[in-house]
């Protein structure tokens, strides 16, 4: 039986600007991203009947076309005629609805781990469309690493990877949707706004402490004031020794660049005692696939 056993990234934004709604519904984003050691992995196989997704470990994850997985394995199929069956192995480790990018992740991984089973002839660029139909953040993913993104997230210039940061996560267990939170933003435009210029010429010069002092995400004030556990989470990490702390994408999660493991480790311990959040250490990480 044919496996493949793929990681998938969770990813955090250093810097998230949103600006005005394009006529398609999305809106222009500008961000800088990065791919951290936290990730889910994929086992595909070829087993079974059709596309089937196996889930462990994910609460509240759905397996049928939901699933941004399935969705990946049924357009492939459908585009390419493919009748062999594939079971798809899904074992979840990054916080699910939390601004980490897992669903897109594990998608982006998907769709090269079947193009590579079913040796389908797709070029890098035909790849881009179809990882961009899936869904804004599938195309960064399909490398990781550090890159910005803009337009809906489909337009990429990657940056080099920072040197290994030891990052520490804090995800509130509260419900935060992407379409309620680009609802809350000021119709007027949002204020203040990241400096993403000096964010890219801080990752290019391998700068974590400015990297860490640039920091700032958009939707991190608005989601707050329903959610005040967010800047609270936020202040706890900064008192320890961190180059800076932001929420991630829509979030709730929260995350600090730490200025070392035992740095990062301690400041999780201290957010540990709280029994309504979800903590995790982790570091910056880039691979070459």
């Amino acid at each position: 039986m044919k496996e493949l056993h793929l990681n998938a990234y969770a990813k955090v934004n250093l810097s998230l600007d949103v600006g005005p709604e394009r006529s398609d519904g999305y809106h222009e984003i500008e961000s800088v991203m990065h791919t951290i050691s936290l990730h889910d992995s994929i086992t595909l196989r070829e087993a079974g009947s059709g596309t089937e997704v196996v889930v462990n470990d994910g609460a509240n994850v759905p397996t049928d076309h939901r699933n941004l997985v399935a969705r990946t394995a049924e357009m492939l199929r459908e585009m390419f005629t493919v009748t062999r069956p594939v079971q798809i192995e899904l074992t979840k480790r990054i916080p699910v609805a939390a601004g980490l990018g897992g669903g897109s992740s594990d998608a982006a991984v998907t769709l090269l781990g079947l193009v590579q089973m079913w040796k389908l002839r797709l070029d890098g660029r035909e790849l881009l469309a179809l990882a961009t139909k899936l869904g804004a953040d599938v195309p960064f993913f399909l490398e990781g690493g550090g890159a910005v993104a803009r337009g809906k997230g489909e337009r990429l210039t990657y940056l080099p990877p920072l040197p290994t940061t030891w990052i520490v996560l804090a995800r509130p267990r509260v419900e935060v949707s992407t379409a309620w939170a680009y609802r809350q933003l000021p119709s007027g435009g949002v204020s203040p706004r990241p400096n993403t210029a000096s964010m890219i010429e801080a990752v290019k010069q391998e700068d974590v402490r400015e990297v860490g002092r640039l920091m700032h995400n958009v939707f991190e004030d608005v989601v707050a004031q329903t959610h005040p556990l967010i800047k609270d989470l936020k202040t706890r990490i900064l008192r320890g020794e961190s180059y800076g702390a932001s929420m991630s994408g829509t979030g709730p999660a929260v995350f600090g660049l730490m200025a070392n493991e035992a740095a990062a480790r301690k400041v999780a311990d201290d957010l540990r005692a709280d029994p309504n959040v979800e903590v995790h250490v982790t570091r910056t990480f880039a691979e070459n696939r």
